[in-house]
């Protein structure tokens, strides 16, 4: 009798361990049965700090939408927007505390280069997808299993930006001014990268602390290099100082940027001087009237704050885009992954996403299992100073200088 109960209660036992152990293998971080939950890591204190509230502001927006439509597979999406700081160490911060504390399922955006190549390991170690804006090439030569960007790299744009001065002015004497960290850094290579494959040189180079606003020695160095274009692989207030500059120094030398600086606000610190900068990015100004632009004005009126939003002039709209494609192509992901939604299954779903469709704001996403970059295609925008706003002056496209 006693050796029955004993056999009983063992196997009652071992029948509790296995529905515990079954559920505890079932349970996935940020996960349940009606919500995922996901982050958003962007600069709200920082160098970057400009950026970080459009971009928060297309994530909340976006999500509104979603969920009043009933979520994803039946799951709401549960955001959380973290200030990020933009620097590596602060970017750490954020994204330990989104991880370990808030338990999401995914970094759906994290701004900055130097941060998002901080936090990699952690990502990995945690198996949680990532979406970094401004990508470095460690992302994608190789690739990272857990890492998908969904619009172009730095390496690429400024690739793209020394093709167009060569295309333009073959015997151009090309400078470059950058930030001193893993942002800066990736642009130069791009930058030197097609100067030699179009046979060409960058003659002058001349780095900057992040949070530098006296260009003066800079300027100096390039005017006396001679250069007659500059390329800029800078933030929004340095590109606006080193306008300023030019004009103090009565130099017409050409500038142009990456993506980050092409922006309304731009205007309001440089003025009229700003009149022909130029810069590279994969979105289309946010005043044109494209399927994929009114679309997203049309969402922002219902289930945004349109006025404060892309109803103001002034407000940086292509950030705004920028953050609405990202969440657009994780979401997407979402979609693919099925309602079975685990870290490998939200990798695989990515991987299935195929030219989704953004109505001329980007080019279409699309990522495979071979590759984890949707494009590498930019285009060449100027800024028209009287009326203060971007034009485009060259096509969508991709360089052609190879990723080394």
């Amino acid at each position: 009798m006693k050796t029955r109960i004993l056999i009983g209660g063992l196997a009652l036992l071992s029948a509790l361990l296995f529905v515990a152990n079954g559920a505890w293998a079932g349970q996935v971080r940020g996960v349940t049965d009606t919500e995922v939950k996901i982050a958003c890591l962007v600069d709200l204190s920082g160098p970057g700090k400009y950026g970080g509230p459009p971009i928060a502001d297309a994530f909340r927006t976006y999500v509104a939408w979603i969920n009043d439509t009933g979520g994803i597979h039946g799951r709401k999406i549960n955001l959380i927007v973290e200030d990020n700081g933009i620097l590596p160490n602060t970017t750490m911060i954020a994204a330990r505390k989104v991880l370990l504390k808030d338990e999401v399922f995914a970094l759906a955006f994290n701004l900055g280069s130097a941060g998002s190549s901080a936090i990699l390991p952690l990502c990995e170690q945690h198996q949680a997808v990532l979406m970094p804006h401004g990508a470095n090439k460690e992302f994608f030569i190789p690739g990272n299993k857990w890492v998908f960007v969904p619009h172009t790299v730095q390496y690429s744009m400024a690739s793209r930006a020394v093709e167009y001065i060569l295309e333009t002015n073959p015997k151009a004497r090309i400078g470059m001014i950058y930030q001193d960290d893993g942002f800066g850094k990736e642009g130069l290579d791009g930058a030197r990268a097609a100067a030699a494959y179009m046979g060409s040189q960058i003659v002058q180079v001349a780095p900057y602390r992040t949070g530098t606003i006296d260009f003066s020695s800079h300027m100096s160095a390039m005017r006396d290099a001679k250069v007659d274009w500059i390329v800029l692989w800078t933030y929004l207030p340095q590109s606006a100082a080193i306008i300023k500059q030019k004009t103090v120094m009565n130099w017409d030398v050409k500038l142009i940027s990456n993506n980050t600086t092409g922006v309304p606000p731009l205007f309001a610190l440089a003025g009229a001087e700003a009149d022909g900068y130029m810069l590279v990015t994969p979105y289309a100004p946010g005043w044109m009237d494209l399927p994929g632009i009114i679309r997203i004005k049309d969402l922002t009126k219902k289930y945004g704050d349109y006025e404060k939003t892309l109803g103001n002039p002034s407000y940086p709209d292509y950030l705004y885009m920028a953050g609405w494609g990202y969440i657009e192509a994780f979401v997407q992901g979402l979609r693919m992954a099925g309602r079975d939604l685990t870290p490998e299954s939200i990798v695989t779903g990515l991987e299935r996403v195929r030219d989704f469709d953004m109505g001329g704001v980007s080019p279409n996403i699309s990522f495979s299992p071979d590759s984890h970059v949707s494009s590498f295609s930019s285009l060449v925008l100027r800024a028209n100073g009287e009326k203060g706003r971007f034009e485009i002056i060259d096509p969508i496209k991709e360089p052609k200088t190879p990723i080394q």
